[in-house]
Protein backbone atom coordinates (compact mmCIF):
# COMPACT_ATOMS: atom_id res chain seq x y z
CA UNK A 1 0.00 0.00 0.00
CA UNK A 2 2.14 2.71 -1.12
CA UNK A 3 2.04 6.09 0.51
CA UNK A 4 1.22 7.84 -3.19
CA UNK A 5 -1.37 5.56 -3.93
CA UNK A 6 -5.49 5.91 -3.48
CA UNK A 7 -5.50 2.96 -1.74
CA UNK A 8 -2.97 4.60 1.02
CA UNK A 9 -5.00 7.73 1.18
CA UNK A 10 -8.25 5.83 1.77
CA UNK A 11 -6.97 3.61 4.36
CA UNK A 12 -5.21 6.67 6.02
CA UNK A 13 -8.64 8.68 6.41
CA UNK A 14 -10.89 5.30 7.82
CA UNK A 15 -7.72 5.14 10.56
CA UNK A 16 -7.59 8.65 11.73
CA UNK A 17 -11.53 8.75 11.70
CA UNK A 18 -11.52 5.14 13.43
CA UNK A 19 -8.76 6.46 15.74
CA UNK A 20 -10.76 9.78 17.00
CA UNK A 21 -14.05 8.07 17.26
CA UNK A 22 -12.33 6.11 19.61
CA UNK A 23 -10.65 8.67 21.40
CA UNK A 24 -12.22 8.16 24.46
CA UNK A 25 -11.59 4.32 24.71
CA UNK A 26 -8.06 4.15 25.40
CA UNK A 27 -7.47 -0.17 24.88
CA UNK A 28 -10.06 -0.31 22.25
CA UNK A 29 -8.32 3.11 20.16
CA UNK A 30 -5.06 1.34 20.17
CA UNK A 31 -5.97 -2.24 19.59
CA UNK A 32 -7.84 -0.70 16.56
CA UNK A 33 -5.06 1.19 15.94
CA UNK A 34 -3.05 -1.95 15.87
CA UNK A 35 -5.14 -4.03 14.21
CA UNK A 36 -5.21 -1.03 11.38
CA UNK A 37 -1.23 -1.66 11.42
CA UNK A 38 -1.32 -5.47 10.74
CA UNK A 39 -3.95 -4.47 7.54
CA UNK A 40 -1.64 -2.02 6.35
CA UNK A 41 1.31 -4.67 6.45
CA UNK A 42 -0.59 -7.60 5.37
CA UNK A 43 -1.79 -5.57 2.06
CA UNK A 44 1.29 -6.04 0.85
CA UNK A 45 2.42 -10.46 1.61
CA UNK A 46 0.20 -11.27 4.51
CA UNK A 47 2.33 -14.43 5.22
CA UNK A 48 5.29 -12.12 6.21
CA UNK A 49 2.83 -10.60 9.34
CA UNK A 50 4.08 -13.61 11.30
CA UNK A 51 7.49 -12.08 10.78
CA UNK A 52 7.09 -9.14 12.71
CA UNK A 53 4.42 -10.39 15.53
CA UNK A 54 7.43 -13.12 15.97
CA UNK A 55 9.59 -9.87 16.73
CA UNK A 56 7.11 -8.31 18.98
CA UNK A 57 5.93 -10.88 20.97
CA UNK A 58 9.83 -12.11 21.49
CA UNK A 59 10.58 -8.39 22.19
CA UNK A 60 7.98 -8.41 24.94
CA UNK A 61 8.95 -11.09 26.80
CA UNK A 62 12.38 -10.27 26.84
CA UNK A 63 11.97 -6.47 27.66
CA UNK A 64 10.17 -8.20 31.01
CA UNK A 65 12.90 -10.58 32.01
CA UNK A 66 15.20 -8.30 31.11
CA UNK A 67 13.38 -5.79 33.53
CA UNK A 68 12.92 -8.05 36.07
CA UNK A 69 15.88 -10.18 36.96
CA UNK A 70 18.18 -9.64 39.38
CA UNK A 71 20.88 -11.51 38.31
CA UNK A 72 23.34 -9.90 35.70
CA UNK A 73 23.80 -13.85 33.82
CA UNK A 74 19.74 -13.71 33.48
CA UNK A 75 19.38 -10.61 32.31
CA UNK A 76 22.42 -10.89 29.91
CA UNK A 77 20.01 -14.31 28.34
CA UNK A 78 17.34 -12.50 27.25
CA UNK A 79 19.18 -9.65 26.10
CA UNK A 80 21.23 -12.11 23.95
CA UNK A 81 17.89 -14.15 23.18
CA UNK A 82 16.99 -10.78 22.21
CA UNK A 83 19.41 -9.84 20.17
CA UNK A 84 20.27 -13.10 18.46
CA UNK A 85 16.21 -13.47 17.39
CA UNK A 86 16.01 -10.15 15.36
CA UNK A 87 19.41 -10.17 13.74
CA UNK A 88 18.85 -13.68 13.06
CA UNK A 89 15.97 -12.76 11.49
CA UNK A 90 17.62 -9.81 9.72
CA UNK A 91 20.90 -12.00 8.46
CA UNK A 92 18.85 -14.71 7.21
CA UNK A 93 16.56 -12.26 4.95
CA UNK A 94 19.26 -9.94 4.21
CA UNK A 95 22.57 -12.01 4.10
CA UNK A 96 22.09 -15.46 3.96
CA UNK A 97 21.80 -15.96 0.12
CA UNK A 98 25.09 -14.07 -0.14
CA UNK A 99 27.04 -16.00 2.52
CA UNK A 100 25.61 -19.62 0.87
CA UNK A 101 26.87 -18.58 -2.27
CA UNK A 102 30.22 -17.42 -1.14
CA UNK A 103 30.51 -20.77 1.20
CA UNK A 104 29.51 -22.87 -1.37
CA UNK A 105 31.85 -21.62 -4.08
CA UNK A 106 34.77 -21.90 -1.17
CA UNK A 107 34.33 -25.26 -0.37
CA UNK A 108 34.14 -26.22 -4.10
CA UNK A 109 37.32 -24.84 -4.43
CA UNK A 110 38.41 -26.94 -1.53
CA UNK A 111 37.64 -29.98 -3.43
CA UNK A 112 34.08 -30.25 -1.70
CA UNK A 113 30.86 -29.79 -3.97
CA UNK A 114 28.50 -28.75 -1.61
CA UNK A 115 26.04 -26.54 -2.33
CA UNK A 116 24.12 -24.79 0.66
CA UNK A 117 19.79 -24.32 0.56
CA UNK A 118 19.05 -21.08 -1.25
CA UNK A 119 16.29 -19.26 0.50
CA UNK A 120 13.69 -18.31 -2.50
CA UNK A 121 11.82 -15.66 -0.55
CA UNK A 122 11.43 -11.95 -0.94
CA UNK A 123 12.94 -10.01 1.32
CA UNK A 124 10.51 -8.30 3.70
CA UNK A 125 9.14 -5.18 3.33
CA UNK A 126 10.75 -2.47 5.94
CA UNK A 127 12.67 -5.42 8.01
CA UNK A 128 15.56 -3.62 9.34
CA UNK A 129 13.18 -0.65 10.40
CA UNK A 130 10.98 -2.50 13.24
CA UNK A 131 13.95 -5.07 13.45
CA UNK A 132 16.28 -1.86 15.24
CA UNK A 133 13.24 -0.25 16.40
CA UNK A 134 12.35 -3.51 18.65
CA UNK A 135 15.83 -4.05 19.95
CA UNK A 136 16.21 -0.30 20.69
CA UNK A 137 13.66 -1.30 23.63
CA UNK A 138 15.16 -4.30 25.19
CA UNK A 139 18.88 -2.69 25.23
CA UNK A 140 17.54 0.85 26.82
CA UNK A 141 15.46 -1.73 29.06
CA UNK A 142 18.70 -3.57 29.98
CA UNK A 143 20.06 -0.19 30.64
CA UNK A 144 18.28 0.83 32.89
CA UNK A 145 16.79 3.66 31.04
CA UNK A 146 13.36 2.28 30.10
CA UNK A 147 10.10 0.92 31.51
CA UNK A 148 8.90 -2.37 29.96
CA UNK A 149 5.25 -1.41 28.71
CA UNK A 150 2.38 -2.62 30.91
CA UNK A 151 0.16 -3.65 28.23
CA UNK A 152 1.19 -5.80 24.83
CA UNK A 153 -1.52 -4.25 23.20
CA UNK A 154 0.27 -0.83 23.80
CA UNK A 155 4.43 -2.18 22.82
CA UNK A 156 2.43 -4.00 19.39
CA UNK A 157 1.51 -0.68 18.00
CA UNK A 158 4.64 1.01 18.57
CA UNK A 159 6.20 -1.82 16.51
CA UNK A 160 3.63 -1.89 14.08
CA UNK A 161 2.54 1.71 13.76
CA UNK A 162 2.19 1.85 9.99
CA UNK A 163 3.42 5.07 9.01
CA UNK A 164 6.63 4.50 9.90
CA UNK A 165 6.50 0.65 9.83
CA UNK A 166 7.97 0.13 6.44
CA UNK A 167 10.66 2.91 5.56
CA UNK A 168 11.16 4.72 9.04
CA UNK A 169 11.70 7.21 10.77
CA UNK A 170 13.42 4.65 13.22
CA UNK A 171 11.23 5.63 16.20
CA UNK A 172 12.23 4.19 19.69
CA UNK A 173 9.99 3.10 22.29
CA UNK A 174 10.96 5.90 24.77
CA UNK A 175 9.62 8.37 21.85
CA UNK A 176 6.38 7.11 20.67
CA UNK A 177 5.21 4.57 24.02
CA UNK A 178 4.47 7.56 25.79
CA UNK A 179 2.43 9.09 23.23
CA UNK A 180 0.20 5.93 22.31
CA UNK A 181 -0.47 5.47 26.29
CA UNK A 182 -1.38 9.11 26.80
CA UNK A 183 -4.85 10.37 25.95
CA UNK A 184 -4.96 11.86 23.08
CA UNK A 185 -5.59 15.74 22.64
CA UNK A 186 -7.08 16.89 19.44
CA UNK A 187 -4.81 19.63 18.31
CA UNK A 188 -6.00 21.58 14.88
CA UNK A 189 -2.80 23.04 14.01
CA UNK A 190 -1.30 19.45 14.17
CA UNK A 191 -3.90 18.25 11.79
CA UNK A 192 -2.96 21.35 9.40
CA UNK A 193 0.67 20.47 9.91
CA UNK A 194 -0.22 16.71 9.71
CA UNK A 195 -1.86 17.83 5.83
CA UNK A 196 0.81 20.29 4.86
CA UNK A 197 3.63 17.39 5.26
CA UNK A 198 2.10 15.06 3.47
CA UNK A 199 0.65 17.32 0.55
CA UNK A 200 5.00 18.09 0.85
CA UNK A 201 5.92 14.59 0.91
CA UNK A 202 3.73 13.32 -1.87
CA UNK A 203 5.12 16.73 -3.89
CA UNK A 204 8.53 15.10 -3.84
CA UNK A 205 8.02 11.79 -4.28
CA UNK A 206 5.07 12.08 -7.27
CA UNK A 207 6.07 15.45 -8.95
CA UNK A 208 10.12 15.22 -8.73
CA UNK A 209 11.59 12.03 -7.73
CA UNK A 210 9.46 9.75 -9.56
CA UNK A 211 9.91 12.52 -12.69
CA UNK A 212 13.51 12.67 -12.04
CA UNK A 213 13.39 8.27 -12.36
CA UNK A 214 11.91 7.74 -15.68
CA UNK A 215 13.00 10.34 -17.53
CA UNK A 216 16.72 10.67 -16.66
CA UNK A 217 18.08 8.42 -14.19
CA UNK A 218 16.20 5.14 -15.33
CA UNK A 219 17.09 5.57 -18.71
CA UNK A 220 21.03 6.26 -18.31
CA UNK A 221 21.44 4.06 -15.78
CA UNK A 222 20.10 0.90 -17.70
CA UNK A 223 21.60 2.27 -20.85
CA UNK A 224 25.14 4.49 -20.07
CA UNK A 225 26.54 4.26 -23.21
CA UNK A 226 23.73 5.78 -25.45
CA UNK A 227 24.41 9.28 -24.00
CA UNK A 228 27.37 11.74 -23.24
CA UNK A 229 29.76 12.38 -20.58
CA UNK A 230 27.55 15.44 -19.83
CA UNK A 231 24.17 13.77 -19.98
CA UNK A 232 25.92 10.87 -17.48
CA UNK A 233 27.07 13.19 -15.22
CA UNK A 234 23.19 15.07 -15.25
CA UNK A 235 21.84 12.00 -14.21
CA UNK A 236 24.31 11.59 -11.20
CA UNK A 237 22.83 15.03 -10.01
CA UNK A 238 19.68 13.93 -10.97
CA UNK A 239 19.89 10.30 -9.08
CA UNK A 240 21.15 12.33 -6.06
CA UNK A 241 17.92 14.87 -5.79
CA UNK A 242 15.78 11.50 -6.70
CA UNK A 243 16.98 9.81 -4.28
CA UNK A 244 16.87 12.51 -1.32
CA UNK A 245 13.31 13.90 -2.52
CA UNK A 246 11.80 9.86 -2.65
CA UNK A 247 13.07 9.01 0.85
CA UNK A 248 12.49 12.34 2.84
CA UNK A 249 9.18 12.34 0.68
CA UNK A 250 8.23 8.89 2.62
CA UNK A 251 9.47 10.36 5.81
CA UNK A 252 7.06 13.84 5.04
CA UNK A 253 4.12 12.03 4.79
CA UNK A 254 4.63 9.18 7.36
CA UNK A 255 5.31 12.26 10.24
CA UNK A 256 2.10 14.16 8.19
CA UNK A 257 0.10 10.78 8.98
CA UNK A 258 0.81 10.24 12.28
CA UNK A 259 -0.01 14.20 13.09
CA UNK A 260 -3.44 13.63 11.66
CA UNK A 261 -3.62 11.48 14.85
CA UNK A 262 -1.79 13.79 17.12
CA UNK A 263 1.66 11.69 17.24
CA UNK A 264 4.78 13.11 16.72
CA UNK A 265 7.83 11.19 14.77
CA UNK A 266 11.09 12.48 14.57
CA UNK A 267 12.51 13.97 11.33
CA UNK A 268 15.14 11.93 9.42
CA UNK A 269 17.03 14.79 6.98
CA UNK A 270 18.07 18.59 7.84
CA UNK A 271 18.88 19.54 4.38
CA UNK A 272 21.90 17.17 3.72
CA UNK A 273 23.16 18.67 0.74
CA UNK A 274 24.16 21.96 2.83
CA UNK A 275 26.56 19.53 4.92
CA UNK A 276 30.03 20.74 4.81
CA UNK A 277 31.70 17.45 5.37
CA UNK A 278 30.88 13.69 5.42
CA UNK A 279 30.38 13.24 9.06
CA UNK A 280 28.04 16.46 8.86
CA UNK A 281 26.08 14.70 5.97
CA UNK A 282 25.97 11.78 7.69
CA UNK A 283 24.34 14.15 11.00
CA UNK A 284 21.55 14.94 8.34
CA UNK A 285 20.93 12.32 5.98
CA UNK A 286 18.62 9.25 7.86
CA UNK A 287 19.07 10.91 10.93
CA UNK A 288 17.51 8.01 12.95
CA UNK A 289 19.47 5.59 11.88
CA UNK A 290 23.33 7.38 12.20
CA UNK A 291 21.74 8.05 15.58
CA UNK A 292 20.53 4.55 16.23
CA UNK A 293 24.42 3.30 15.24
CA UNK A 294 25.97 6.02 17.23
CA UNK A 295 23.89 5.26 20.52
CA UNK A 296 23.75 1.13 20.38
CA UNK A 297 27.21 0.72 18.36
CA UNK A 298 29.60 3.47 17.97
CA UNK A 299 29.71 4.35 21.90
CA UNK A 300 29.01 1.19 23.09
CA UNK A 301 32.05 -0.09 21.26
CA UNK A 302 34.02 2.87 23.25
CA UNK A 303 33.26 5.82 20.68
CA UNK A 304 35.95 8.28 20.15
CA UNK A 305 36.82 8.14 24.51
CA UNK A 306 39.27 5.36 24.05
CA UNK A 307 42.66 5.61 21.80
CA UNK A 308 43.33 7.23 18.57
CA UNK A 309 43.50 4.19 16.45
CA UNK A 310 40.73 2.36 18.40
CA UNK A 311 38.40 5.40 17.94
CA UNK A 312 39.02 4.81 13.95
CA UNK A 313 38.25 1.56 13.93
CA UNK A 314 35.24 2.17 15.73
CA UNK A 315 34.20 5.05 13.31
CA UNK A 316 35.30 2.59 10.58
CA UNK A 317 33.17 -0.43 11.84
CA UNK A 318 30.15 1.76 11.73
CA UNK A 319 30.67 3.95 8.98
CA UNK A 320 31.71 0.32 6.99
CA UNK A 321 27.83 -1.45 8.48
CA UNK A 322 26.00 1.84 7.58
CA UNK A 323 27.45 1.27 4.17
CA UNK A 324 26.79 -2.75 3.49
CA UNK A 325 23.35 -2.38 5.14
CA UNK A 326 22.07 -0.14 2.16
CA UNK A 327 23.00 -3.13 -0.08
CA UNK A 328 25.03 -6.06 0.30
CA UNK A 329 22.50 -8.67 -0.28
CA UNK A 330 21.72 -7.20 -3.75
CA UNK A 331 25.39 -6.71 -5.54
CA UNK A 332 28.20 -7.63 -2.64
CA UNK A 333 31.32 -6.12 -4.98
CA UNK A 334 29.29 -2.86 -5.69
CA UNK A 335 28.40 -2.24 -2.04
CA UNK A 336 31.24 -3.36 -0.51
CA UNK A 337 33.14 -0.62 -2.30
CA UNK A 338 30.52 2.09 -1.64
CA UNK A 339 30.68 1.28 2.08
CA UNK A 340 35.01 0.99 2.08
CA UNK A 341 34.30 4.40 0.23
CA UNK A 342 32.19 6.07 2.78
CA UNK A 343 34.14 4.55 5.46
CA UNK A 344 37.66 6.18 4.20
CA UNK A 345 35.56 9.59 3.54
CA UNK A 346 34.63 9.38 7.19
CA UNK A 347 37.87 8.30 8.75
CA UNK A 348 39.71 10.59 6.29
CA UNK A 349 38.03 13.04 7.28
CA UNK A 350 38.86 13.10 10.70
CA UNK A 351 41.72 12.23 10.28
CA UNK A 352 43.01 15.43 8.41
CA UNK A 353 40.41 17.35 10.73
CA UNK A 354 42.17 16.64 14.06
CA UNK A 355 45.84 16.47 12.56
CA UNK A 356 45.11 20.55 12.02
CA UNK A 357 43.92 21.19 15.65
CA UNK A 358 39.70 21.72 14.36
CA UNK A 359 37.44 20.74 16.67
CA UNK A 360 34.69 22.73 14.84
CA UNK A 361 34.15 24.99 11.58
CA UNK A 362 31.51 26.83 12.48
CA UNK A 363 33.64 30.06 13.08
CA UNK A 364 34.42 29.45 9.24
CA UNK A 365 33.96 32.50 6.35
CA UNK A 366 30.95 31.78 4.12
CA UNK A 367 33.06 31.47 1.33
CA UNK A 368 34.78 28.68 2.78
CA UNK A 369 31.49 27.39 4.11
CA UNK A 370 30.39 27.65 0.47
CA UNK A 371 33.38 25.67 -0.78
CA UNK A 372 33.32 22.86 1.58
CA UNK A 373 29.75 21.83 0.97
CA UNK A 374 30.48 22.53 -2.67
CA UNK A 375 32.88 19.62 -2.07
CA UNK A 376 30.48 17.57 -0.03
CA UNK A 377 28.56 17.91 -2.53
CA UNK A 378 30.56 16.71 -5.32
CA UNK A 379 31.94 13.55 -3.49
CA UNK A 380 27.99 12.56 -2.15
CA UNK A 381 27.10 12.90 -6.48
CA UNK A 382 29.77 11.24 -7.54
CA UNK A 383 29.65 7.99 -4.98
CA UNK A 384 25.93 7.48 -5.61
CA UNK A 385 27.45 5.47 -8.78
CA UNK A 386 27.82 2.60 -6.14
CA UNK A 387 24.49 3.37 -4.47
CA UNK A 388 22.12 3.52 -7.93
CA UNK A 389 24.52 0.87 -9.99
CA UNK A 390 23.03 -2.87 -11.22
CA UNK A 391 26.57 -4.50 -11.05
CA UNK A 392 30.41 -2.94 -11.36
CA UNK A 393 30.11 -3.70 -15.20
CA UNK A 394 27.49 -0.66 -14.98
CA UNK A 395 29.15 1.19 -12.09
CA UNK A 396 32.33 0.86 -15.02
CA UNK A 397 30.32 1.71 -18.02
CA UNK A 398 29.11 4.96 -16.22
CA UNK A 399 32.63 5.94 -15.15
CA UNK A 400 33.77 5.29 -18.74
CA UNK A 401 31.58 7.62 -19.90
CA UNK A 402 32.20 10.27 -17.52
CA UNK A 403 36.17 9.81 -17.95
CA UNK A 404 36.11 9.52 -21.64
CA UNK A 405 34.32 13.22 -21.55
CA UNK A 406 36.68 14.56 -19.13
CA UNK A 407 39.42 13.70 -21.62
CA UNK A 408 38.04 14.97 -24.68
CA UNK A 409 37.11 18.45 -23.03
CA UNK A 410 40.79 18.23 -21.75
CA UNK A 411 41.75 17.32 -25.03
CA UNK A 412 39.57 20.75 -26.56
CA UNK A 413 40.99 22.73 -23.63
CA UNK A 414 44.90 21.98 -24.38
CA UNK A 415 45.31 20.46 -27.79
CA UNK A 416 44.37 22.34 -31.01
CA UNK A 417 40.16 22.33 -30.67
CA UNK A 418 38.17 19.75 -31.86
CA UNK A 419 35.05 19.78 -33.95
CA UNK A 420 31.72 19.83 -32.70
CA UNK A 421 31.29 16.22 -33.82
CA UNK A 422 34.54 15.13 -32.03
CA UNK A 423 32.88 16.57 -29.22
CA UNK A 424 29.57 15.24 -28.75
CA UNK A 425 30.01 11.89 -27.37
CA UNK A 426 31.41 14.17 -24.42
CA UNK A 427 29.02 17.49 -24.37
CA UNK A 428 25.93 16.54 -25.92
CA UNK A 429 22.47 16.96 -24.10
CA UNK A 430 20.19 16.67 -27.14
CA UNK A 431 18.43 13.95 -25.10
CA UNK A 432 17.99 16.17 -21.55
CA UNK A 433 14.93 18.28 -21.95
CA UNK A 434 14.62 22.06 -20.90
CA UNK A 435 11.96 20.32 -18.28
CA UNK A 436 14.90 18.15 -16.46
CA UNK A 437 17.14 21.29 -16.52
CA UNK A 438 14.44 22.98 -14.66
CA UNK A 439 13.31 20.86 -12.35
CA UNK A 440 16.94 20.20 -11.08
CA UNK A 441 17.76 23.64 -11.02
CA UNK A 442 14.71 24.05 -9.35
CA UNK A 443 15.10 21.56 -6.77
CA UNK A 444 18.80 22.39 -6.01
CA UNK A 445 17.80 25.90 -5.37
CA UNK A 446 15.07 25.05 -3.54
CA UNK A 447 17.28 22.62 -1.10
CA UNK A 448 20.00 25.51 -0.59
CA UNK A 449 17.18 28.46 0.08
CA UNK A 450 16.86 29.40 3.68
CA UNK A 451 14.72 27.34 6.08
CA UNK A 452 12.50 30.35 6.98
CA UNK A 453 11.38 30.47 3.75
CA UNK A 454 10.34 26.96 3.62
CA UNK A 455 8.73 27.82 7.20
CA UNK A 456 7.08 30.93 5.49
CA UNK A 457 4.92 28.49 3.51
CA UNK A 458 4.11 26.26 6.32
CA UNK A 459 2.90 29.22 8.62
CA UNK A 460 0.78 30.26 5.56
CA UNK A 461 -0.72 27.43 5.18
CA UNK A 462 -1.56 27.15 9.00
CA UNK A 463 -3.23 30.93 9.35
CA UNK A 464 -6.06 29.52 5.77
CA UNK A 465 -9.62 28.87 7.23
CA UNK A 466 -10.03 25.47 7.15
CA UNK A 467 -11.86 25.56 3.86
CA UNK A 468 -9.28 27.23 2.20
CA UNK A 469 -6.95 24.50 3.22
CA UNK A 470 -8.97 21.74 2.09
CA UNK A 471 -9.14 23.75 -1.33
CA UNK A 472 -5.56 23.79 -0.90
CA UNK A 473 -5.19 20.15 -0.66
CA UNK A 474 -7.50 19.22 -3.10
CA UNK A 475 -5.68 21.20 -5.73
CA UNK A 476 -2.87 20.04 -5.21
CA UNK A 477 -3.97 16.50 -5.37
CA UNK A 478 -5.78 17.42 -8.61
CA UNK A 479 -2.22 18.61 -9.85
CA UNK A 480 -0.36 15.51 -8.84
CA UNK A 481 -2.68 13.25 -10.89
CA UNK A 482 -1.90 15.15 -13.80
CA UNK A 483 1.89 14.74 -13.57
CA UNK A 484 1.73 10.90 -11.69
CA UNK A 485 3.12 8.21 -13.83
CA UNK A 486 1.30 5.98 -14.83
CA UNK A 487 2.08 3.07 -12.98
CA UNK A 488 3.34 4.03 -9.23
CA UNK A 489 6.83 4.06 -8.17
CA UNK A 490 7.44 1.96 -5.34
CA UNK A 491 9.98 4.30 -2.65
CA UNK A 492 13.36 3.14 -2.95
CA UNK A 493 14.08 2.44 0.60
CA UNK A 494 11.58 -0.26 0.61
CA UNK A 495 14.22 -2.94 -0.58
CA UNK A 496 16.18 -2.04 2.74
Amino acid sequence: MLFHSLDYLLFLALAVAGFWALARHHLVRVSVLFAASCLFYMAWRPEYIVLILGSTVLDWVAGHRIHRASAPRTRKLWLSASLAGNLGLLFTFKYYNFFAVEIGELLTTWGLPVSLPFLEAALPVGISFYTFQTLSYTIDIYRGRLEPAKSFVHFAAFVTYFPQLVAGPIVRASELLPQLQAPPKLDTERLSRGLFLIVTGLVKKVAIADYLALNLVDRVFDQPEMFSGVEVVVALYGFTMQLYCDFSGYTDVARGSAMLMGFELPENFDRPYQATSPADFWRRWHMTLSRWLRDYLYFPLGGSRVGPIRAYFNLGLTMFLVGIWHGWWRNFEVFFWYALLQTGAMVGHRFVFRLMGRQRDASDPLALVAFKVFLNLQFVVFSRILFRAASMENAGAIGARITGGAELLWRHLVGPGLTPEQLAPATSTLQISAGLWLMLLFTFGAHFTPRKLFTSFETFFLRLPAPAQGLAVGLAAALLSLVAAAEAVPYIYFQF
